[in-house]
């Protein structure tokens, strides 16, 4: 891997870290039950992973062009939309339990991040 790609990509590393870290630790800690560490690792990971694929997917993106950069975005929210909704279904599917309104609410708070973190991938710096 290159330095620019370290570079671009290092808040998602920082993130995905740290909330694996915090996971991890709400998996052996007894004191915040309602809290699933391993529904939290799972949308962490998914979300890691397209995370991945969109910057791949914008890292060949021609910037010049508005409409493809646009386009480029909205592709990458459907996907995510499709995973994370197939994703939402195979485990209501397979759990038989509810999930929990306090993993749905930090799944959404990832999901909220990691966007954010990729739109900020797609601001131009223009030379002062």
């Amino acid at each position: 891997m290159n330095l620019y790609f370290q570079k671009k990509f290092r808040p998602v590393f920082a993130l995905f870290f740290a909330v694996f870290t915090i996971a991890l630790l709400l998996l052996n800690s007894p004191l915040l039950v309602r809290v699933n560490g391993f529904f939290i690792l799972v949308v962490n990971g998914i979300l890691f992973v397209l995370a991945l694929i969109n910057y791949l997917r914008l890292s060949k993106l021609d910037r010049n062009n508005p409409n493809a950069l646009v386009r480029s975005m909205m592709s990458g929210t459907m996907i995510k939309f499709i995973v994370f909704g197939g994703a939402a279904l195979w485990y209501a599917l397979q759990k038989k339990a509810p999930i929990g309104t306090y993993n749905l609410l930090i799944a959404m708070g990832l999901y909220l991040w990691y966007s954010w973190i990729e739109i900020g991938w797609t601001k131009i710096k223009k030379d002062a």
